[in-house]
């Protein structure tokens, strides 16, 4: 009797660590470091090179999960009680905000809520303002004051790191022209219609596959393919969040490589240089 409850109590412990092991411990926040929760990745990148260590950050919505169907879950919804400030993206189109934001933040008294992109310009049922280099400085510029506010005694270091940024977009802008200039007037074709931001600033046009994430019926993916013939599509770009049937067979159709590209990287800056020398490759003869 006694060896068994000595097993049961070793298999009791061995199951709460396995418990633990499956729920990740929400990020640390003190007085002294507040926490600041926002919807997207991109949203921590900029967070987290203005703040630093001196903030705790969590973010709603995990890598590889579907903005329009992702339910928060319930230690999430604690984060964002104990959060100082919450950065919502702020585009009435993306659907994850639509959804929830009013739900996470109904029980949320005290809770900030900063607009990442308000002053940026809107694309209309477009919600992907993050992938914009230009509205990303009015990005930096509402986090670095929003910032400010919580972290008053760190004002010329959020000054420093918001100067610097600003000196990399420029710099990544400059990059992106040299990248992508040589091929104004082309199309790639994508899964998901996410880059018209950045495919709108260097003189592209991007073909999507489905719309209002709806998969396409048949006479649209005849479209597509006609379309993706006809502008010699070497690739189809996917994204981590969708399946890839469709964008599969419209690569069958037309001879072309399946690439993914992800919206949601958490590392901004970098991803963009990627997509960028992604789709200057898929131009190539």
């Amino acid at each position: 009797m006694i060896g068994w409850r000595r097993f049961a109590a070793a298999a009791g412990l061995m199951l709460l660590g396995a418990c633990g092991r499956t729920t990740p411990a929400p990020t640390a926040a003190t007085p002294d470091r507040p926490m600041v929760v926002v919807s997207v990745a991109p949203l921590a990148y900029f967070v987290e090179r203005l703040a630093e260590d001196r903030v705790a950050i969590e973010v709603m919505i995990p890598p590889g999960a579907n903005p329009a169907t992702y339910e928060p879950t319930m230690t999430q919804m604690r984060s964002v009680t104990r959060a100082t400030i919450y950065v919502k993206v702020g585009h009435p189109s993306f659907p994850f905000e639509a959804a929830w934001l009013d739900r996470l933040l109904g029980p949320a008294a005290g809770v900030t809520v900063v607009d990442a992109t308000a002053g940026a310009p809107h694309r209309r049922g477009d919600p992907h303002v993050w992938l914009s280099p230009a509205a990303a400085r009015v990005m930096i510029d509402n986090l670095a004051d929003a910032l400010a506010t919580v972290l008053p005694h760190d004002s010329a270091a959020l000054d420093a790191n918001r100067v610097t940024l600003l000196a990399e977009i420029a710099d990544l802008e400059a990059t992106l022209h040299q990248v992508l200039d040589p091929h104004r007037g082309r199309s790639i074709v994508v899964f998901h219609p996410a880059w018209g931001y950045l495919t709108e600033a260097y003189g592209l046009t991007q073909a999507a596959i489905e719309h209002n994430h709806q998969e396409p019926d048949a006479h649209t993916l005849a479209e597509l393919i006609a379309h993706a013939r006809a502008s010699d599509t070497k690739v189809i770009f996917v994204q981590p969040q969708f399946a890839t049937a469709s964008a599969e067979m419209v690569a069958r159709a037309v001879n072309a490589r399946v690439v993914a590209i992800d919206p949601l990287a958490r590392d901004w800056d970098a991803n963009l240089r990627r997509v960028a020398r992604a789709w200057a490759e898929s131009f190539e003869p």
